[in-house]
């Protein structure tokens, strides 16, 4: 029997990662929102694609104990911009509105809990994805049983990619960052030793403490270093070592996509004008949508009938364009309506056609509706080993 798919989301490093990477929404009224809609169709796109699988939030509140290890620890980071500190509620009432669960638990940070989750699962029936970019969780990657996805980079991590990463497997990513440091958490490391320096030790001795029995073997400039950086060392340890053993609450025993389409959470979409990811049943009451017979394109051939139409129109009539996070297409010319599934037909000449055609292109939010068009041609999609789902 295949393992269940479970997806563990650091909740933060995704809202970050959304927040900076993506030109900046507003709403009508100035609200900036790209964020939420960024997550939010980041929740679809995986939803569409993972329909069995389970999902859980986890974030960091309050202090950690780290912090009174190290005073400095992650004294680097900046301060969050105030267009995304007002993005935060929504985007964790999308995750309350969606029934996930969301995790965390005083003096600890998001990625002890992702640690013990993975650790306590990583044996039985689900396979753990940890959604993350974060490069400390890569000590937990171990191929069949936990990986971890980067959802902007859309790149899914293996034992091997760990490897081609740090030069070192995953057990020792956490001795490999206490030699080095780390910046971004303002991690000191061993000052004067690199990356370099770090495989040839681990590849050597294995972990730190071997590190430090055996320093007699080491050059004397070494074994100075050593000495004098040997509290730094076993801070850095401390601070890059990821906690297992927290005690975590039982998981929900049931998939998270039935849960973006409940109407708490179509209210949100509907709050912030994510009009694109609106379902279609959504978008109008009933009685207007019965006033239109809407027609289901679903081979090639009459595809390439519509956009021959369109080509040939003499009077250069526009074209109504709206769309959805599910892969449907919905035109609307010459008062006829039509649905198109790029699930069940190849869209991507008509597409293109769309796109790089001189005809007018009408609809609202039409921006939305264009970058959906090219998503569509280029989906959220990793394809592995013969798998057609994402995980």
């Amino acid at each position: 029997m295949s393992k269940k798919t479970l997806f563990i989301v650091d909740a933060y490093n995704l809202i970050y990662r959304m927040f900076y990477a993506i030109p900046e929404m507003t709403t009508r009224t100035g609200d900036p929102v790209q964020a939420i809609f960024w997550v939010a169709k980041f929740l679809n796109a995986l939803a569409q694609d993972n329909d069995d699988a389970t999902l859980v939030v986890v974030t960091d509140v309050g202090r950690s104990f780290r912090a009174d290890l190290f005073s400095e620890y992650k004294w680097t980071r900046e301060r969050m911009p105030d267009a995304l500190r007002s993005q935060i509620d929504g985007v964790f009432a999308l995750f309350e509105a969606a029934w996930v669960q969301t995790l965390s638990q005083e003096w600890y940070e998001a990625d002890d809990l992702i640690g013990s989750i993975a650790h306590q699962h990583e044996n039985d029936d689900y396979q753990v994805v940890i959604i993350s970019s974060d490069k400390d969780l890569c000590q937990f990657v171990r191929d069949g049983h936990v990986h971890i996805y980067d959802a902007m980079k859309r790149k899914f991590m293996k034992e091997a990619d760990v490897v081609e990463k740090f030069g070192v497997p995953a057990h020792q990513v956490c001795d490999y960052l206490a030699i080095v440091g780390d910046s971004s958490d303002n991690i000191p490391g061993i000052a004067g030793f690199g990356p370099k320096k770090a495989v040839d030790l681990l590849s050597k001795y294995g972990t730190l403490e071997w590190i430090y029995e055996h320093i007699g073997d080491l050059t004397l400039k070494m074994q100075e270093i050593l000495i004098a950086q040997k509290e730094n060392a076993f801070l850095s340890q401390k601070l890059a070592c990821i906690i297992t053993n927290l005690d975590i609450p039982t998981l929900p025993d049931m998939p998270f996509a039935p849960g973006i389409q409940n109407e708490a959470y179509i209210e949100i979409l509907k709050k912030y004008e994510f009009r694109s990811l609106i379902p279609m049943g959504h978008l109008a009451p009933k009685k207007e949508l019965n006033q239109f017979e809407i027609q289901a394109i679903d081979t090639l051939a009459w595809l390439e009938k519509l956009e021959i139409a369109i080509r040939w129109d003499q009077e250069k009539n526009p074209v109504i364009i709206s769309t959805d996070t599910y892969g449907k297409i919905v035109i609307g010319f010459l008062g006829s309506i039509y649905s198109i599934d790029s699930k069940k037909v190849d869209v991507s000449e008509f597409i293109d056609f769309i796109i790089d055609s001189d005809i007018e292109i009408i609809g609202y939010d039409l921006k939305a509706s264009l970058k959906q068009l090219f998503l569509i041609q280029k989906p959220l999609q990793i394809e592995m080993e013969g798998q057609a789902r994402l995980f």
